[in-house]
């Protein structure tokens, strides 16, 4: 049966390992920047306190970001799950094989040379590695609340 949540869920660890933050941080820093962005257009235009625009416009930058950032907090809660489950194995699994060189494209071969890693790493065979990476998606996909097939 086709794991149709496969590739989303590498994408959003992936996602989670290049921003390197919290959920909350990951807001913080949207908000943030919207903020600056809209201090930096209205410079010229003689406004003197456009706060209360700003705050809306940094709320509405946020709002834009919601399923980026559903995703980090199903990424935290999965690593969470898997840290109070002790299986942290399956975390380094995870970070060898998803987390590494987060900026660039999967080629091909990589993820089958990574897995090839994590079982001199970790040590535990293929086989093992690739049911640790399916069950860590599995929870990512049940904590984001993807349909499940």
């Amino acid at each position: 049966m086709k794991d149709y949540t496969r590739d989303y869920a590498t994408a959003a660890f992936r996602f989670y390992a290049l921003n390197n933050m919290t959920a909350e941080e990951y807001k913080q820093k949207i908000y943030n920047l919207a903020l600056e962005e809209y201090k930096q257009k209205q410079k010229g235009s003689g406004i003197s306190c456009p706060t209360e625009a700003a705050v809306i416009r940094a709320e509405q930058a946020v709002d834009e970001k919601l399923a980026e950032i559903a995703d980090i907090e199903a990424v935290q809660k999965t690593l969470d799950e898997l840290r109070v489950r002790h299986e942290y194995d399956i975390i380094n699994a995870i970070s060898i094989v998803y987390f590494k060189d987060p900026k660039e494209d999967f080629n091909r071969g990589d993820i089958q040379s990574r897995v090839h890693q994590a079982e001199l790493n970790i040590p535990a065979s293929e086989r093992q590695i690739y049911r640790w990476l399916r069950k860590a998606r599995k929870l990512f996909a049940l904590n984001r609340g993807l349909r499940i097939l």
